[in-house]
């Protein structure tokens, strides 16, 4: 080693350590992890204001057809599917008395929403068809019953005719 004159000191060239942080490699990547962060965030954004504009299109009625078509698009109305058909079967047509009529019914079990309706809403035909459908519901939901294609079908129709009967009048 070799004394330097100035410092009295022996110089230590080979200790001298970067760290990775201050690497123009690391700074570059940093900034492109950056930009892809954000173009990232920016696509989810638009995403999920595209679907929330797409959903605000629809009416509560369309909305539910639209869902009870899914349905049946998924196969769910089946004997194999019957308790996952009147789960998604009675949650959306609580949500959609919540969104069509204002109705406090989405917390609420199934002979809670027809004690409900008795209550608040005045067709007799639209209670009559949900007690129906909540009461095979109850078989299949809780009591993990099989049940027969032809009252998972009829339900099914008995759900679109719900929502149908309820569609507001065109003025």
């Amino acid at each position: 080693m070799k004394l330097n004159e100035k410092t009295g000191l022996y110089e230590n060239y080979g200790l001298w350590h970067v760290p990775f942080w201050q690497t123009q490699k690391f700074q570059l990547m940093l900034k492109i992890g950056g930009v892809v962060l954000a173009l990232l965030i920016v696509a989810f954004l638009i995403k999920k204001y595209s679907d929330y504009k797409r959903r605000k299109k629809l009416s509560a009625w369309d909305q539910a057809l639209l869902d009870l078509r899914t349905l049946k698009n998924e196969q769910k109305i089946s004997v194999e599917q019957g308790k996952e058909f009147y789960l998604a079967a009675t949650a959306l047509l609580k949500k959609y008395l919540y969104e069509r009529f204002g109705y406090d019914v989405l917390g609420k079990t199934d002979s809670e929403v027809v004690q409900y309706l008795q209550e608040w809403h005045a067709d007799e035909q639209v209670i009559a068809d949900i007690r129906l459908l909540m009461q095979g519901s109850m078989v299949i939901k809780f009591a993990n019953a099989q049940a027969a294609q032809e009252q998972i079908e009829h339900d099914y129709i008995r759900a679109i005719a719900i929502i149908q009967r309820t569609i507001p009048e065109k003025k």
